[in-house]
């Protein structure tokens, strides 16, 4: 029938042939199919159900009719209605933050109740991106001329240990342990008559990217580990396939034999042993590393050229390690307390100036010139405000308290609080009074009460003099001293 009507002279016009097939096709779908229309406004709230809706129709139809005893009545069923929903939409979302293990379905819950929308990817046909990603990514292959050579067990085997100042993978360690023990050398020696520091902090160019695992495995070697495990090492390390995906296209496949891989657990590790014997020189520098993060610290009495012969020699390392200085991201700070203070001349790194600043960040943590803590506070303070937007929303929610006390220790305690033991002391009292602001209005969104800043600082400082004073390898170990009892 469709065909005849679409044939003329013995020809059939096949898209008129097919549009009538599908509109006829259509046409039977819309005859069988039920369609019902849900509008969804964006001031809804998140438990409204059915029976909800129903209620709401029932009271404005009574107030409509004027008759009080129903609108009495109806508006006593919608009240019962609306904590009947919301209790059930409590229970559904508690049941899905109970499993804790289950971390998929708890980022899923948190998306849906924060309507949080990913940005859409933007597709690249470009077929040449891959490829050119995989030239940048290896491009410190052509710089390692080294061929990798399986290492022979010596009979005369001797461990060495790592330097304290490595704070990287020791036990008991954090990132807190480096930024002390820095602030406890500069404080010290500031105390001193004409007495002035001189910052550091290094930035390496792709620190990983730059290993060349022949150099390593030999360090590894002095270090005393197991020969099959240097050698395990070495094939893991030498001859890996690379290629990057863009999309739909993939570049050529290149092999590596430099760096260790991004992302990889073991890749910092590797780096703390191959830069162990990155030592200071002089007696009145100290080089302070956490993996890739290196910081020279000068201590200076009007004589600097110890600091700048120490600057030189770990240049001169830097080089003969295949590890590049990036000197346009190396920063130095220069503390100096004296009333008649004195022009420090700038620092040069290979014929480069670095450039000092008032302020930097290390490892997370805001240090200025004047050792003053309103900078650190005011970035941990505003990030911990961000958080407040998404724990309204899990309150709007209807969640209990201790799911909401639990988001809050996970995203904004543990951001008020980082390296806490490290500043707080030493905060001014406006600062004190910002952090525990924002502590009262988490406490009063939750509607429980949360433990103050300060309950906070004291408890990780006893448990951390207590750990320090355990562990007689930990730097700080000395600065303990027990009372005459």
């Amino acid at each position: 029938m469709f065909k005849e009507a679409a044939s003329y002279n013995n020809r059939t016009d096949m898209q008129e042939y097919t549009e009538t097939v599908t509109a006829y096709i259509k046409k039977c779908i819309d005859d069988v199919t039920v369609t019902k229309t849900i509008t969804t406004h964006a001031n809804q709230k998140t438990w409204m159900t059915a029976d909800v809706r129903g209620l709401l129709k029932i009271r404005d139809e009574a107030f409509r009719s004027g008759d009080k005893a129903a609108l009495k009545t109806a508006k006593a069923n919608l009240s019962h209605g609306i904590k009947k929903a919301k209790h059930q939409y409590a229970q559904k979302i508690n049941n899905n933050f109970s499993d804790s293990k289950d971390t998929q379905s708890l980022w899923q819950a948190i998306q849906t109740i924060t309507d949080y929308k990913p940005l859409p990817q933007a597709s690249d046909d470009d077929t040449s991106l891959p490829d050119a990603l995989n030239h940048f990514c290896s491009r410190f292959e052509i710089q390692n001329d080294t061929p990798a050579q399986k290492l022979h067990t010596s009979p005369n085997d001797q461990i060495f240990c790592l330097s304290p100042a490595d704070f990287a993978y020791h036990p008991n360690r954090s990132t807190d342990n480096p930024i002390s023990s820095t602030l406890h050398l500069a404080l010290t020696h500031l105390e001193q008559k004409d007495s002035n520091v001189r910052m550091l902090f290094i930035d390496f160019s792709s620190a990983f990217n730059t290993i060349i695992p022949q150099q390593l495995i030999h360090k590894l070697n002095l270090l005393g580990l197991n020969t099959s495990l240097c050698i395990w090492i070495l094939d893991s390390l030498t001859g890996r396939p690379q290629s990057v995906r863009v999309s739909r296209n993939t570049s050529n496949t290149t092999t590596l034999s430099t760096d260790a891989p991004q992302g990889c657990v073991l890749s910092p590790l590797l780096f703390t042993l191959l830069t162990h014997d990155c030592t200071a020189k002089f007696s009145s520098n100290h080089i302070i590393k956490f993996a890739d993060d290196t910081t020279v610290v000068g201590l200076s009495n009007n004589d600097e050229t110890h600091y700048r012969e120490e600057v030189a020699q770990l240049a001169k390392w830097c080089g003969a390690n295949n590890l590049s200085l990036n000197v346009g991201k190396t920063k130095e700070v220069v503390m100096d307390f004296r009333r008649n203070s004195v022009d420090h001349p700038p620092l040069t790194i290979n014929s480069s100036t670095v450039e000092r600043v008032t302020s930097t960040k290390f490892l997370g943590v805001h240090i200025t010139e004047d050792l003053t803590w309103t900078t650190n506070v005011t970035s941990l303070n505003k990030k911990g405000q961000q958080c407040l937007h998404f724990l309204r929303w899990l309150k709007r929610a209807s969640l209990p308290p201790l799911i909401l006390t639990t988001f809050y220790r996970g995203t904004i305690e543990s951001v008020l609080t980082s390296c806490i033991t490290v500043w707080y002391r030493n905060c001014s009292a406006a600062d004190r009074k910002t952090l525990q602001w924002t502590v009262k209005t988490a406490a009063k969104i939750i509607g429980a009460p949360l433990p103050s800043i300060l309950d906070i600082f004291l408890a990780r400082c006893s448990s951390k003099a207590s750990s320090i004073v355990k562990d007689p390898t930990h730097p700080s170990h000395n600065l303990f001293h027990l009372l005459p009892s």
